[in-house]
């Protein structure tokens, strides 16, 4: 592949990893043309990441709950998003050098700032009418939360997870400059009155703050500290919505572990069947207030994928998460001081997921997905690519 096409295949990814924040159908154009380009442009040798095997018996497994599905239709869009984890292919055979890796985090950090206004400006006209008409459904720090330009409030907050846990330890590296965005983005996290998403980020900067400069430290935290304080008011009553007993999120999910964990129990091998929990839901609960919550998942990653697609799926998941942290925590281990600070941005990236999706199914969201896969995938490009002057320079520096 030359140069020029394999410089445009880099810039369509990165686009589609940055698109995720603002546009799903963006984000696909931009992957399905970076595809496109690269298998016409005949690629040499394919990097495969050291998760590829994990993740072929994930596939599998899912076909094999599909194939045993009662209802194999309902689990056609489960295959279908397959093809988007070929996003962790392209970021490990086109993001090469720490130079591109810090490019890309550039991109993703400002993209994700822009979409943090947008969502903070739209908080205030969503506080404005709740203020109005008191009505719940108008709550914005519960029913009716701010979602940037997304669909939904938890696939806005879920990216602006992954790229805040991601840019705490890359603002070493990428300068003074990069505070005021990455203080934007954790300041949408707080306005998003998601509870997944304010543990998440905390977990994700927990596992990198061991590793961080002081100033990094401080750098991260005061933002967060101000917007905090300032939004005291708010974040007090969306915590004390949690110990209401009859608020409807809450007890949904002592419903959503004991009907998940049912269905495993009837259904170990191959699970309910992909797309089937909705249909399948009702007959395994013992409530009459079916109607009072949204059950079409379960909350919980690994929940959902033991209860859909059984025991040998949920297996390969857990491989393909062990074999990320694997990687990552090896490349950390030997890598030269100048890319350190990559596979610590993924680490901390991966934990906030994984924390978060211990209250929501994040796995599925599509965005969410393939801006992780992006971020957690970039270290196989970089370990094998050549360390440029620049980056000894950055590691020196540390200008932040």
């Amino acid at each position: 592949m030359s140069h020029r096409n394999e410089s445009v295949v880099f810039g369509l990814t990165v686009a589609s990893a940055a698109a995720t924040l603002v546009s799903i159908a963006v984000s696909q154009i931009f992957l399905a043309s970076a595809c496109a380009i690269w298998l016409y442009t005949r690629p040499g040798p394919i990097r495969f990441p050291t998760y590829f095997l994990p993740l072929l018996a994930f596939f599998l497994s899912t076909i094999l709950s599909l194939a045993l599905s009662p209802n194999p239709g309902a689990g056609l869009a489960a295959v279908y998003k397959f093809w988007l984890f070929v996003m962790g292919l392209l970021a490990a055979n086109f993001v090469t050098t720490a130079q591109r890796a810090r490019t890309a985090m550039r991109v993703l950090i400002g993209v994700a700032a822009g979409a943090a206004l947008v969502a903070i400006v739209q908080f205030a006209f969503l506080y404005a009418r709740y203020q109005a008409t008191g009505e719940l459904a108008d709550n914005p720090m519960a029913v009716n939360r701010i979602t940037g330009t997304l669909g939904h409030w938890m696939t806005f907050s879920g990216g602006q997870l992954l790229v805040w846990c991601m840019a705490a330890p890359a603002l070493a590296v990428l300068g003074r400059r990069w505070i005021p965005p990455a203080a934007i983005v954790s300041t949408a996290i707080i306005l998003s009155f998601t509870r997944s998403a304010w543990l998440g980020s905390a977990a994700g900067f927990v596992a990198a703050a061991r590793t961080l400069p002081r100033r990094v430290i401080l750098a991260v935290l005061a933002p967060v500290v101000v917007a905090g304080a300032a939004a005291s008011g708010l974040v007090y009553e969306r915590v004390t919505m949690s110990f209401q007993a009859d608020f409807a999120p809450n007890y949904a999910r002592k419903a959503y572990l004991d009907v998940g964990l049912r269905m495993i129990r009837d259904n170990p091998l191959a699970g309910v069947g992909p797309g089937r929990i909705a249909e399948e839901f009702p007959r395994y609960y013992d409530g009459d207030n079916l109607d009072q919550f949204y059950y079409g998942h379960l909350h919980n990653n690994f929940v959902q994928i033991a209860a859909e697609r059984g025991l040998i799926a949920l297996g390969a998941a857990l491989w393909f998460f062990v074999e990320l942290y694997r990687s990552l925590i090896r490349m950390f281990r030997t890598a030269s001081p100048e890319i350190r600070w990559l596979p610590m941005s993924a680490i901390s990236a991966l934990t906030g997921f994984l924390v978060g999706g211990a209250f929501e199914y994040n796995f599925s969201d599509s965005e969410v997905l393939m801006l992780l896969l992006f971020i957690v995938s970039i270290h196989f490009g970089v370990v094998r690519g050549p360390v440029l002057a620049a980056d000894e320079a950055d590691a020196r520096s540390m200008k932040v």
